[in-house]
């Protein structure tokens, strides 16, 4: 099963990176569909943030551990969906677009098979498990590149390219 400590570690960087984001706004105020975009961004945020302490307060050695996990992980995969949803206000921001859709399908991939790991009667499978985890981490990346570029940043081991 993957790691608490991983999902505690990881989505609390995440929710620092969304945060500052959001305090450090997205984009100029000016525009209306600007204005919007930063609104559902902050939806997205807020959700994330939620979800996130609900993740941390699982108590692993519960017997209905695997099961909350897998109830959080998707509503994640709710919330990234949610993002990719998010109308783009310019091509300045079509790479938002873009790393939600990447996102979306590693996170689905991940709830595929993490349920794969939960249904009744199956083996725990750890090599399932490792794959799960790389999908999460890989939709989980997205997210915080994505909030990286909003801030104005770009992270040193992403090519973005700007068409």
């Amino acid at each position: 099963m993957i790691s608490k400590y991983i999902y505690r570690k990881y989505f609390t960087v995440l929710s620092c990176l969304l945060c500052a984001a959001l305090l450090g706004g997205c984009a100029t105020a000016g525009s209306v569909k600007i204005a919007s975009f930063e609104a559902q961004i902050s939806t997205v945020v807020d959700s994330i943030e939620e979800i996130d302490a609900n993740m941390n307060a699982i108590d692993t050695d519960s017997d209905t551990a695997g099961t909350q996990m897998l109830k959080y992980m998707k509503e994640l995969s709710s919330a990234i969906d949610n993002l990719a949803a998010i109308e783009v206000p310019s091509s300045d921001y079509q790479y938002v677009n873009d790393l939600a859709v990447e996102a979306q399908e590693y996170m689905g991939e991940a709830v595929t098979l993490y349920s794969q790991i939960l249904s009744s009667g199956a083996e725990y499978d750890p090599d399932i498990a490792d794959e799960a985890y790389q999908y999460y981490q890989k939709a989980c990346r997205r997210v915080s590149i994505i909030v990286s570029l909003l801030h104005g940043n770009t992270p040193s081991d992403v090519e973005i390219t700007y068409e």
